[in-house]
């Protein structure tokens, strides 16, 4: 368990007892209270990244009709954003994910519909703290902060979603229906706006100042050709430098474990003693996990667990899925294809034998990349064993190996989960540039900050290809994939046609011959249906989502 203890709501507000006696905060029971507690709201505010309920990990869902392992903010991002993409696949037959593996969704998803109605919740209670929170000093710092999780999620439905209702105060009317570059126009006027009222410092390392607004904002940037038709590079590039000008820095040293074992700085990032082994000078927005205190299904447990067999190396926690594995082309971002499926080793000696401290992958003893399916309907895929993704582990960087399970409890991880890290700044910062036709730039960057810091050969060169690549290996499985090949035109629409670049399973296919080019609304998510029928002011959207 790490050092400080929260109510069963509670994440949130660790450190913060300068300013409040945040632990003493009793937990929100929406059946019974009925009064304005402004410390319980603010804790459920940033909660609402990591907890799924009142109760956890399975009882009082904030959402009705949906699993509550599932409707967690950062599983539904996550699934949505990586199971449509190059990066893995799923075996269990999840309500909504077949359609979503094979890439034919449409507005009666489940999954896409819990995602909407998650970040629609997540927005009415910003919006209900905002109305009622007071406006002295440290109520403005929260005002701030609940300003920067609403435009949070706000950012995901803009990238995720092509119109979105928006409503910044708390109303019993009807929300507008807004335009993709609306939303744009908005949210990048509110960041703009919080980089200036946002604290010089966070408070905590589970808080956000005013640098993680400006990451949020090169992160909006980045993408603005999507979203409006008309490119931002050299602001992303601004805004990127604005964010590497924090108390922050890329996590550089490794560790060596009592018994020799050594952990190198990446793979810190995602362990279970990732809030104090030097991570979190790294992460600009954690989102706190502890095996005690903040358990659910859709957390760290969820990432770590998925892509573990009984037999592998244990990693902080009991229980193994067997649900999800890489997918080749995932593999090649770090392998040669042609000897690829003769590599046989575990997360510890990978990095090594593939030269990249970031390839924490595991290959089975009859590992076999050469087809990683079989499909004979949606989601009747019977699995080979192949390699699985094991970067998030709940061991902790000084524990023993095989690791000694060191949490807090022997099935829920408490490695933090970095929604928000400084390598992106500087990733964003490199593509800025290569846009704008600074290639060499652009490459020292890559070599200089992210390689080095991966002890990975430095790149001869820097196109578009091979960056969307790199951006792969960086954050490969942190719910990014699908946004960043969308912006390479490498997911759908014309401009990305099936001979430019697939993978197994796309559209449902497993062969050559069954690639297609996919419709450009396929590059996001459709409106619920029931939520189009349900508000009239859908109706007024001109285009609307095109599904």
């Amino acid at each position: 368990m790490k050092s400080f203890k929260l109510g069963i709501l509670l994440m949130a507000v660790v450190g913060m007892t300068a300013c409040v006696n945040d632990l003493n905060t009793e937990p929100i029971d929406k059946n019974s209270t009925t009064s304005f507690n402004q410390d319980a709201v603010f804790s459920k505010c940033y909660a609402t990244l990591a907890l799924t309920g009142q109760k956890g990990p399975d009882g009082d869902c904030d959402i009705d009709d949906l699993d509550e392992g599932t409707s967690s903010f950062y599983r539904m991002m996550w699934e949505l954003n990586e199971f449509c993409s190059d990066e893995g696949w799923w075996i269990w037959n999840d309500v909504g994910l077949a359609d979503i593996r094979v890439m034919n969704w449409n507005g009666d998803n489940a999954l896409v519909k819990g995602l909407y109605y998650r970040l629609n919740i997540d927005i009415k209670l910003c919006n209900h703290f905002l109305e009622h929170a007071t406006t002295d000093e440290i109520g403005n710092i929260q005002r701030a902060e609940v300003r920067f999780i609403r435009a949070l999620n706000y950012w995901y439905m803009l990238d995720m979603f092509k119109v979105a209702p928006l409503s910044t105060k708390e109303s019993t009317e009807l929300p507008e229906f807004v335009e993709r570059e609306d939303l744009y126009t908005w949210l990048v006027a509110e960041l703009k706006e919080l980089t200036e009222i946002l604290p010089e410092q966070r408070l905590s390392i589970y808080r956000v100042d005013k640098y993680a607004a400006w990451l949020l904002l090169a992160r909006t940037y980045l993408n603005a050709e999507v979203y409006t038709g008309k490119a931002a590079w050299i602001e992303a590039e601004e805004a990127a430098k604005e964010a590497q000008k924090g108390n922050y820095k890329l996590l550089s040293e490794e560790t060596i474990s009592e018994d020799g074992v050594r952990y190198s700085a990446y793979q810190k990032l995602f362990m279970g003693d990732n809030h104090n082994n030097g991570a979190q000078d790294e992460a600009l927005l954690l989102i706190y996990q502890d095996g005690v205190y903040c358990q659910c299904w859709g957390g760290s447990r969820f990432v770590i667990n998925a892509v573990r067999d009984a037999g592998m190396i244990p990693a902080g926690s009991a229980d193994s899925w067997k649900c999800f594995r890489s997918s080749p082309e995932m593999v090649y971002m770090f392998a040669d294809p042609e000897t690829a499926d003769s590599i046989k080793a575990d997360e510890y000696t990978m990095p090594s034998i593939l030269k990249d401290d970031r390839a924490i992958l595991c290959s089975q003893s009859d590992s076999n990349l050469t087809q990683v399916w079989k499909l004979s309907g949606p989601m009747s895929a019977e699995f080979y064993d192949c390699w699985s993704v094991v970067k998030f582990t709940g061991v902790y960087s000084t524990a023993a190996h095989p690791a000694k399970n060191v949490a807090s409890d022997a099935n829920w991880p408490d490695t933090d989960i970095p929604l928000l890290r400084l390598a992106e700044a500087y990733m964003i910062e490199a593509e800025a540039l290569l846009r704008q036709g600074k290639n060499a730039e652009a490459l020292a960057i890559v070599n200089d900050v992210i390689r080095k810091r991966a002890n990975a050969a430095p790149l001869a060169k820097l196109d578009e290809k091979t960056l969307c690549d790199e951006w792969c290996r960086e954050f490969y499985q942190e719910g990014r994939r699908r946004s960043d090949l969308i912006r390479f035109n490498r997911f759908a629409g014309p401009q990305a046609d099936a001979a430019a670049y697939n993978w197994e399973g796309r559209n449902g296919s497993t062969s050559s011959a069954g690639y297609k080019t996919m419709e450009e609304k396929f590059n996001w998510y459709p409106i619920p249906n029931d939520d189009k029928a349900s508000n009239a002011n859908y109706k007024e959207v001109p285009e609307g989502d095109g599904y």
